[in-house]
């Protein structure tokens, strides 16, 4: 498969110029064709619809896709549930610590915020300087009560691209379990869960990963697996006492309360998704394409487009945001219009109104005027952009 062909899988590709995968991605034919036939058949035969393959097929998928195992993933509605029920997860007393970053998305902090305040533990933050958020600062903030290291491993307003294996081995060597949201980078560069020491990793399926909204994925080491338990449960998830679950709640002898238990694998952080979820024929179906095309051709093309974009936008005297070394790239570019948020938004809107789709994102004062690059984009999207915007600074 080649980039042309992903592309005429997207038919939102080339009705307009779609830029914004960071924020909710175009999904491909083969995903809604998959889904289709998941509701036609729901309106047919619901029980055999029910039957959890595609469950184990999205599964699967994952698995593949970030070097894991089919039975280190569980499945999640969104990113904000599934770094919840970490957060769940992961004990906290007074006095401990647990570290994050100024530049994460608010559903990587909140749970931690609210469960130091309970139980009166320190939320470590680590600032970003000039919107790099360096390794060995993260590393620095660690001590013998740290607890937890949650970050995103790409910053959603600036592109960033944190070195988490150099973050994730040392907390392996301390024994901090490190809670990953992958949501910025899974789909559009690797991420390889084992060289990085990952522990617990989120990510939804409706970003980059081009798959219909409402179901995503979680990874959990073994060691996680074994060391953590969430409070939070799912009757689904559970083991069930006799063969499965249908065969179990036959027996007359079946006590709700004396059979419950967690199974030894992630799925026990599997909550609220039911084994014939509407959405995982899709997933599988979307990271089927990932498959496909291999993760460094992947990468390849997304940070191709990214460059050229990040180049004809600083020939046009732009400030580019974003940091272009490949260490720490990602599929995001980021830009500023002008010295005023104000230039932004109103770039944004011009973009819109002739069919450029992009977003204007800040967190701590690092953003601008965001452009995701993916696999479905190509140079004429780029070089369309960058004509508009050529277009409207003349305008102005």
């Amino acid at each position: 498969m080649d980039f042309a062909d992903v592309r005429r899988l997207f038919p939102g590709a080339t009705e307009r110029v779609f830029l914004d995968a960071a924020a909710v991605s175009l999904t491909s034919t083969r995903a809604a064709e998959v889904v289709a036939r998941f509701v036609d058949l729901v309106t047919r035969d619901p029980r055999a619809a029910h039957h959890g393959g595609d469950a184990a097929r999205a599964r699967e998928a994952a698995a593949g896709l970030i070097g894991a195992r089919p039975e280190q993933i569980a499945l999640s509605p969104a990113t904000t549930l599934a770094l919840n029920v970490a957060a769940d997860a992961i004990p906290l007393r007074r006095g401990d610590n647990v570290v994050t970053t100024d530049l994460e998305f608010m559903s990587v902090v909140v749970p931690w915020l609210e469960k130091c305040r309970a139980v009166e533990a320190e939320l470590r933050v680590v600032r970003h300087e000039g919107g790099r958020i360096e390794a060995e600062a993260v590393v620095a903030r660690l001590d013998d009560r740290t607890r937890a290291v949650v970050l995103s491993s790409v910053q959603w307003t600036n592109g960033f691209r944190l070195d988490v294996q150099r973050i994730g081995r040392e907390c392996r060597r301390r024994g901090i379990p490190f809670v990953v949201d992958a949501i910025q980078q899974l789909g559009a560069l690797p991420l390889d869960v084992e060289a990085c020491a990952i522990d617990y990793l989120a990510c939804a399926g409706h970003k980059w990963l081009t798959s219909p909204t409402g179901l995503g994925f979680v990874y959990a080491s073994a060691g996680f697996t074994e060391r953590f338990r969430p409070t939070l449960t799912y009757a689904a998830t559970a083991v069930p006492p006799r063969g499965d679950w249908p065969e179990s709640w036959t027996d007359p002898d079946y006590d709700p309360i004396q059979t419950y238990a967690l199974p030894r694998t992630a799925a026990r952080f599997e909550i609220g998704v039911h084994h014939g979820a509407s959405g995982a024929g899709g997933l599988a179906a979307a990271l089927g394409i990932f498959a496909e095309l291999g993760p460094a051709r992947m990468a390849d093309h997304v940070m191709a487009l990214g460059d050229r974009a990040a180049a004809g936008l600083r020939a046009l005297d732009l400030e580019v945001v974003t940091h272009l070394d490949r260490a720490h790239r990602s599929g995001l570019t980021v830009f500023r219009a002008g010295p005023s948020p104000k230039d932004d938004l109103a770039l944004r809107d011009y973009l819109l109104g002739r069919g450029i789709v992009v977003s204007v994102r800040y967190t701590s004062g690092v953003g601008g005027v965001r452009v995701s690059t993916h696999v479905y984009n190509d140079e004429s999207d780029v070089d369309r952009l960058l004509e508009a915007v050529h277009a409207w600074l003349k305008a102005r």
